[in-house]
């Protein structure tokens, strides 16, 4: 079992019942008011389809091949576990939560920055399928209450002012996601480049 990780800590749980097979603390840079996940692999973009989906939900979305989270602080702090099996919704503080899920064919998850390249690149340690996902979320509203003071507060300031004031909002929203792998892709998986690249 192996985590790549770009700027994140990582650890592997060694014992006891229903703990993560490995968990992650990501610092994720929000551009364009999201981050996405998705596999490695399928990097083409969903045509803005998990984009929609999360705007209709008001937090998160999801497409096939990705997800689609929408963040209202310029840095989001995120925690990405894995699991064998549903752990269920985690039972801590959360103001919500949701459940989708995602097709991996590599099974190497990607945490993307939208322009800003990937956060964090991780194994999924039981391989390609498709993954129930759980997106838990907190604090968005304050920190974006936070935020909006900040700019009407300091918008006469150096930008160089700005930004550090800013960092003193960074992790105050959070997002906590559980992936499971749920059953093998499907046959018919239309990512047509990506199996003749396999088979070829």
């Amino acid at each position: 079992m192996k985590a790549v990780h770009i700027g994140c800590q990582w650890w592997v749980a060694t014992s006891g019942f229903m703990e993560p097979l490995a968990a992650h603390d990501i610092r994720v840079l929000v551009l364009y008011g999201q981050f996405v996940l998705r596999d490695v692999w399928c990097d083409a973009g969903d045509e803005g389809e998990s984009f929609a989906a999360a705007q209709q939900d008001g937090v998160v979305g999801a497409s096939t091949y990705q997800l689609t989270i929408r963040a209202l602080s310029p840095w989001a702090g995120l925690q990405l576990r894995l699991w064998s099996a549903d752990p269920g919704p985690d039972s801590g503080t959360w103001d919500g939560w949701r459940q989708l899920e995602l097709h991996c064919p590599t099974g190497e998850l990607s945490v993307d920055q939208i322009t800003a390249g990937a956060a964090a690149e991780v194994t999924l340690p039981a391989g390609a399928g498709v993954y129930g996902v759980r997106v838990h979320w907190r604090d968005r509203e304050t920190a974006a209450e936070e935020v909006t003071r900040l700019y009407a507060e300091r918008s006469n300031e150096p930008a160089d002012l700005l930004s550090a004031a800013l960092r003193e909002v960074d992790g105050t929203e959070k997002f906590l996601v559980d992936f499971w792998w749920q059953t093998p892709l499907p046959p018919a998986d239309d990512d047509e480049d990506f199996y003749s690249d396999i088979w070829s």
